[in-house]
């Protein structure tokens, strides 16, 4: 076994929704540090991001611009990917929205925009990039869709974050769904795709990183506090979060599918 090659994913193309902090630029650097192009895609201009991201290996980083609750923007992304590449190896859907608040409350505008981000738009995106995707994957080399969820969605917590937990149960059904109906066996009933399509879809559940968590993380009480509720005693490091993504989308991933890996430092097993 040729380890480097196991885990290599030198000359993807890769493109990783909320690409411009936390979470998203830990994904985004792992995959440029393994000399992947990858376009980072946000509502917000990442171009200064992209630059930075640049720096960080071999890999290219570009930005594009997009409002994942705009269907119109999402076939727009669809169709840069197209022009620019033909093809799309991984397609990470990372950006999320979140709101807290009491259920007496809540806002149902708040609702749906988390619905929108958290669940739509995931699965408009990959729909719209499926061609894309399937292009890509071969029997050698598959394609592949991680979407991240969350612990949210794994467990019943005792915040005000309705919706969100909501969305990320949801984001994971949608994963396995499919994983089952849009894998090879099930895709190769489809004449316009010959041998099936060969892309993984699997989900990664991350706990405690920053992100949302930036202002607790600043205070060192809070850090503490959010150490506490982990088995390993601290909270996570974006790079660990784009480690498990290169995990999913190299050769060493090629046989699991329909997965969802929590990377939450022991949070749902603590007793």
């Amino acid at each position: 076994m040729n380890f480097e090659d196991m885990f290599s994913v030198d000359g993807k193309v890769v493109c990783v929704t909320g690409g411009g902090g936390g979470i998203g630029m830990g994904i985004a650097g792992a995959f440029i540090a393994g000399g992947a192009r990858v376009y980072i895609a946000s509502r917000s201009d990442l171009s200064e991001t992209a630059m930075k991201l640049d720096a960080m290996g071999p890999g290219q980083c570009l930005a594009l611009r997009v409002d994942l609750a705009e269907q119109e923007d999402i076939e727009n992304l669809a169709a840069e990917l197209t022009e620019r590449e033909g093809k799309l190896d991984v397609l990470v859907n990372n950006a999320a929205v979140g709101f807290d608040h009491r259920i007496e409350d809540f806002p149902l505008d708040d609702w749906d925009k988390e619905m929108a981000v958290n669940v739509r738009a995931p699965f408009a995106l990959t729909r719209e990039c499926l061609s894309l995707l399937t292009e890509a994957g071969s029997s050698d080399c598959h394609a592949s869709v991680i979407n991240i969820a969350s612990i949210a969605g794994l467990r019943v917590g005792n915040d005000n974050g309705w919706a969100y937990s909501t969305s990320k149960a949801a984001l994971i059904q949608l994963t396995k769904r499919c994983a089952s109906l849009l894998g090879h066996n099930h895709a190769r009933q489809d004449p316009t795709a010959t041998g099936g399509r060969h892309v993984t879809f699997n989900a990664i559940a991350p706990g405690l990183f920053p992100g949302m968590l930036d202002e607790l993380l600043a205070t060192e009480k809070g850090r503490a506090e959010i150490s506490a509720l982990t088995v390993v005693g601290r909270p996570g490091k974006p790079e660990e979060m784009g480690a498990a993504c290169i995990y999913l989308a190299s050769r060493a991933g090629a046989y699991v599918t329909g997965a969802v890996l929590p990377v939450d430092g022991g949070l749902l097993v603590r007793a």
